[in-house]
């Protein structure tokens, strides 16, 4: 049958326009539509820029689309829908849209606009992340859920006057009463703020990445901080905490600002301290160190490390002094450049053996936390909980004949490691000990002790395995995305290899 040119040449338009996908999603113009549950109405998935759209001009997200001769409303945007499009400038959505959902702007660094229509009642977290030229975010003032009140360029919650998302040019309104979690998320290129009084918390990691942040006052309406609240302010120099905070959640809550020096809890705050000019937060109820920066000192009057109290700090050195009783197993996590461990002989349960560098249990029997110079004692028995995750800095691996037990994550994330030998004297090795030790290539085990979950999972440059005769069981992901690891010889003595042990090995001729 001969079908006339002009008829050819309309479908090729039709088919450029729009794709169809076999997983209930087709294309038009680029949006990506997905048929929702319901199969009456789609999100909008994703969207990929066009080299015949003008930029210059409002991109609409429209409200209906039509596809195969049905008409489909569009009742989301879902997460990441428009995350990296730096060809938008001004995006306008449509009434009828109901959901936004999280990071759908992240990255569109040329974004300056967008409008909220008062259709939509659900935000998600971190909108506009990377959006650095986003200066005019407006809400529809019919909006009865959502409102960007005294032109503060934000999305606001209107029944709780909470902020829900931010941009750089945001100013926040008076009678705002908390931040939202990720409120500021990469708001990167804002300097200086100043949150005014009557706002009251301040939700978790609600200035996450805001790395060109240098100054910020807190008001003395402020009561509660959320978790890791400034994560990643890279140029914060200080910070004041003021008297009525009465809750800061665990976990450092300046992890990664690397360059706060300054840390002062307001005197006449009943709940924390800053004592000793320690530059940190001390809970006063039971003496305990809950955030730190790189100057922290760990003044006498401190007697217990916290959860994550000095995670993502920059320090060198660590000297436990007689007064501190306890330390929490992850009191430094993500520490990576810890030089040198001493311990006061007179600490009542803790040690450090001299020229160890290295944390341990009084009886010297399990190393809590190692450094990049750490030499193991004799004395260990067990290697504990992330004792080392991202720190041990030597290529070679050799774990000495006296341990007995590797805990979980004591070797995570140690890139520096390119070969391992676990000794005959091992009873335990436990998961993730060795997950993703990106540059580890050679395993050799003389104990046959279980492959626990994930323990070496991620480690994309193991390429040899040696496992040992009397191995009984390789469990769930152990070998996850052990992308250069070609062969492996299983031991008859195996009697059970967990189906996603093997997951993602695509060079592995064994599976």
């Amino acid at each position: 049958m001969n079908v006339p040119r002009n008829v050819v040449i309309l479908f090729l338009c039709l088919m450029a326009s729009m794709k169809v996908f076999a997983d209930d999603s087709f294309c038009i113009d680029g949006f990506v539509y997905s048929i929702m549950e319901d199969h009456r109405s789609v999100a909008l998935a994703s969207y990929k820029a066009q080299p015949e759209t003008d930029y210059s001009r409002p991109l609409h997200v429209e409200a209906s689309v039509v596809f195969e001769g049905k008409t489909y409303p569009v009742k989301k945007i879902d997460t990441r829908a428009f995350q990296n499009v730096t060809e938008v400038r001004e995006v306008v959505i449509d009434e009828g849209i109901e959901d936004i959902g999280n990071y759908a702007f992240y990255g569109c660094t040329n974004l300056k606009s967008i409008f909220i229509p008062s259709s939509v009642m659900g935000i998600g977290e971190g909108l506009f992340g990377s959006c650095y030229n986003l200066t005019s975010v407006e809400v529809d003032p019919d909006n009865e859920s959502l409102d960007s009140r005294d032109g503060s360029n934000a999305i606001i919650d209107s029944d709780y006057d909470k902020l829900l998302v931010a941009c750089s040019s945001t100013r926040i309104p008076a009678s705002v009463k908390s931040l939202a979690d990720f409120s500021f998320y990469y708001c990167s290129v804002m300097e200086q703020l100043v949150i005014p009084e009557g706002v009251k918390a301040i939700g978790n990691r609600a200035f996450f990445g805001c790395s060109s942040l240098q100054s910020i006052v807190l008001p003395e309406s402020l009561t509660e901080i959320g978790g890791e609240a400034f994560l990643g302010c890279n140029s914060l120099t200080s910070i004041v905490i003021p008297k009525n905070v009465e809750s800061i959640a665990d976990g450092n809550i300046f992890m990664a600002c690397n360059s706060l020096t300054s840390v002062v809890v307001d005197p006449a705050n009943s709940n924390y301290d800053s004592r000793s000019n320690c530059n940190g937060i001390v809970r006063k109820s039971d003496s305990t160190l809950i955030a730190s920066c790189r100057s922290t000192s760990l003044s006498r009057d401190i007697s217990v490390l916290g959860d994550y109290c000095f995670e993502g700090t920059i320090i060198h050195s660590v000297n436990i002094h007689s007064n501190i009783v306890s330390i929490s197993s992850n009191a430094f996590d993500c520490c990576y450049e810890i030089d040198e461990i001493t311990v006061s002989t007179d600490n009542p349960n803790y040690a450090s053996v001299k020229g160890s560098n290295a944390l341990l249990s009084k009886d010297g029997k399990i190393l809590l936390v190692g450094c990049r110079t750490t030499v193991i004692p004799e004395t260990v028995e067990t290697i504990g909980y992330s004792a080392f995750a991202g720190r041990y800095s030597k290529l070679m691996l050799r774990i000495p004949e006296h341990v007995k037990s590797i805990e979980m994550d004591a070797f995570r994330g140690c890139n520096a490691i390119c070969g391992v030998i676990l000794p005959a004297s091992l009873q335990s090795l436990g998961s993730s000990a060795f997950y993703g030790c990106a540059n580890l290539s050679v395993v050799q085990m003389l104990a046959p002790v279980t492959i626990e979950s994930d323990t070496f999972s991620k480690c994309y440059h193991l390429s040899a395995v040696s496992l040992p005769d009397g191995l009984l069981r390789i469990d769930r992901n152990a070998f996850e995305d052990c992308k250069s690891l070609r062969h492996i010889k299983i031991p008859s003595s195996v009697t059970k290899i967990d189906k996603t042990a093997f997951k993602g090995c695509d060079a592995l001729d064994y599976k």
